[in-house]
């Protein structure tokens, strides 16, 4: 069966077995639209192996044109051994959902090997895009480690002492035990000609930090922000699931070579 000719995208491919006939049927019926479209990709397995078999045979074909990604517990830190950098090494990547309890950018920010998690995602947050549209990053707290307060003056401090520009938004919802302790605000870096704002949405539990030039085009960014509030990964076109969690869902010979590697 070959796709129609007037196909533009899909809603969503869920991967739950793969072998070589698998790859290929993949390559000879998406390929086209993987090279032209915004690819939303979310991974479930926190295997090394499985996630090397994923980084090797699927990640080639999509690595490029990945705009949003949804990371779990434990498959950042795995995708991260196969690739530091793993973050700005996606060119396209917009959106990043975090759905684990961590407030995750980490200063100074760097993307080495040796760098941390957060660290790496600050790396990549504060990487302007080439079209200067703003990066967004979303994170779900549900439990108040006690840095929460430390983390955010971190965040406050590397921005007033950065020295070049980049956009982002960071939409994250408190724990209900700290958020009335989040007081927000608005600060002005003069060098690079921006503000940080801290903004309570609606009186919730949801806060967005807003990274925009001083001189901004107000109508653009009242879209972003209201993008960013709206924005649900499960409504998103051209959706690849990857939801290969155990080695019975690959095929032997992809087994055999995935073992040979590993020894």
């Amino acid at each position: 069966m070959q796709l129609p000719r007037k196909a533009i995208g899909f809603k969503c491919i869920e991967i739950f077995y793969i072998d070589q006939n698998a790859i290929a049927f993949i390559l000879r019926r998406f390929c086209q639209l993987f090279a032209c479209r915004p690819i939303n990709l979310i991974i479930y397995s926190t295997s090394d192996r499985i996630l090397e078999l994923i980084f090797c045979n699927i990640w080639p074909m999509i690595g490029k044109n990945i705009c949003g990604m949804a990371l779990f517990a434990g498959v950042f830190q795995h995708l991260r051994k196969l690739a530091p950098s793993i973050l700005n090494d996606c060119p396209s990547l917009r959106f990043v959902s975090f759905n684990f309890d961590e407030f995750i950018p980490e200063f100074p920010a760097d993307d080495s090997s040796a760098a941390s998690d957060g660290q790496t995602v600050a790396k990549w947050l504060f990487t302007p895009r080439p079209d200067n549209v703003p990066k967004v990053l979303k994170c779900w707290l549900q439990l108040n480690d006690g840095n929460l307060a430390s983390r955010i003056e971190a965040f406050k401090s590397a921005f007033v002492l950065a020295s070049s520009p980049s956009n982002c938004i960071v939409s994250v919802w408190f724990p209900r035990s700290f958020v009335e302790s989040v007081v927000p605000f608005n600060l002005t870096n003069e060098l690079t000609r921006e503000q940080l704002a801290l903004k309570r949405i609606n009186n919730s539990r949801r806060f967005l930090f807003v990274l925009f030039p001083i001189a901004r085009d107000e109508s653009k960014w009242t879209k972003w922000e209201e993008e960013v509030i709206d924005w649900e990964f499960i409504d998103q076109w051209n959706q690849i699931d990857i939801q290969i969690t155990n080695e019975r869902q690959i095929g032997d010979r992809l087994l055999k070579a995935m073992f040979s590697r590993s020894e």
